[in-house]
């Protein structure tokens, strides 16, 4: 493989893009992508880490060779602080274990905002005793900073929110969709997912200007000249968020850092999931997503940007939340809008206000007995790579993005 241009074809190179377009469009790749553009070099480095898959998903596969030193430093260095863990052995409810194995460094919170996505005891009135002799530990406190040994058993007090006798808000009732079959949307296409779900609220527009006005960004890395846009899901599309029996690091989809890296010469990055700030933070801090060299997410979105819809899904009227990607277009006016947005997630119902923005993808569940066969994010690459040259990306079916690699 001499060249990203050569590799993004891979086998499928005779297949046309699932766009109403003529393909004189994609084939053409200049040597510069104009202002604050990405480097043919930069682009083609990235593009090999993924377009190899074999050796990735390979047990037996050899780390890449570096040609800069200090860069294999920085790696290196990175690779040790996240992969550097110790095992806690945690006791709820006198006889459900957890044993969890965890970056050292991790704080206080992080532990926590793992055991609220097991227990459903959210991380404000969970106690945890036993990693510090006759005191509680602050939030900011690391794990190595408190002297915790691996093997520490700590017992967790605290009651699920379920079961504080509170009214449960409808969007509950949908915070699980049922696992993708051989085919996301039942062989329909795009036109059947827009029969199976439906948005009857006549308030959404207002919702989305309430939110807009109320709920925070924090802008990690400035958004980038020319540059499309990835938003990722974060639970079941990147991470399994209810597997704890390796590292945490272990429980990222296999091929993250390497997709990541691989899609950032062309496209942001923002990371949105459906819960709230301090675990989202915990989670992409953990999965060593802020500190990585080779990409730099520009903001991470919790649930404060999400509203409820009524709609008509599956011939049912139900309530869900979304993820309204006019939120992000209006914050960042000159760098995003519907032409140059894709949305990643295993729940479609989260893009119901967006379909031709949405991309469903398989859910990434039980990391422990399937990660080695799970190769989706190197299947998404080879796509967003290919797609990454078109003008617009509003006449793509991404219902169809799995026979277009």
């Amino acid at each position: 493989m001499d060249g990203s241009s050569s590799t993004i074809g891979g086998g499928g190179g005779d297949r046309p893009l699932p766009v109403k377009r003529s393909r004189s469009e994609c084939s053409s790749r200049g040597s510069d992508r104009g202002e604050g553009g990405p480097t043919n070099s930069k682009a083609a480095e990235s593009t090999l880490l993924l377009l190899a898959p074999t050796a990735a998903e390979s047990a037996d596969a050899q780390p890449q060779p570096k040609n800069d030193a200090a860069e294999q430093q920085e790696v290196g260095d990175e690779d040790e602080m996240v992969r550097e863990s110790l095992s806690l052995d945690v006791v709820w409810r006198g006889s459900e274990r957890y044993p969890l194995r965890i970056p050292k460094y991790a704080t206080i919170l992080s532990v926590k905002a793992l055991l609220e996505e097991l227990t459903g005891v959210d991380a404000e009135s969970q106690k945890l005793l036993g990693l510090v002799r006759g005191q509680l530990p602050r939030d900011s406190d690391t794990l190595v900073g408190l002297g915790v040994s691996s093997g520490t058993k700590v017992r967790l007090v605290g009651t699920p929110l379920r079961d504080r006798l509170q009214p449960r808000d409808a969007s509950e009732l949908w915070e699980a969709e049922p696992p993708p079959g051989p085919s996301d949307d039942g062989g329909l296409g795009r036109a059947g997912r827009l029969m199976c779900s439906q948005v009857l609220s006549t308030d959404w527009q207002a919702q989305l200007q309430r939110i807009v006005a109320e709920a925070e960004v924090r802008v990690l890395n400035a958004p980038r000249v020319g540059r499309k846009l990835v938003v990722l899901d974060l639970d079941y599309t990147l991470f399994d968020c209810k597997n704890v029996s390796g590292n945490v690091a272990d429980m990222a989809r296999p091929g993250l850092h390497e997709f990541l890296a691989a899609v950032y010469p062309h496209y942001d990055l923002i990371v949105w999931s459906q819960t709230r700030w301090h675990i989202v933070e915990s989670k992409i801090t953990l999965l060593g997503m802020l500190t990585h060299p080779h990409y730099k997410i520009t903001t991470a979105l919790d649930i404060s940007s999400m509203f409820t819809v009524h709609a008509l899904r599956n011939g049912r009227e139900v309530d869900h939340q979304v993820k309204p990607l006019e939120f992000i277009w209006s914050r960042f006016p000159e760098h995003y809008g519907r032409h140059n947005t894709i949305h990643i997630d295993d729940l479609s119902r989260n893009f119901a206000l967006n379909w031709q923005n949405g991309l469903k993808i398989r859910a990434f569940k039980r990391a422990d007995t399937h990660r080695r066969a799970d190769t989706e994010l190197y299947k998404l690459a080879r796509y967003l790579l290919r797609i990454s040259t078109l003008p617009s990306l509003e006449a793509l079916d991404h219902s169809k993005w799995q026979g277009h690699e």
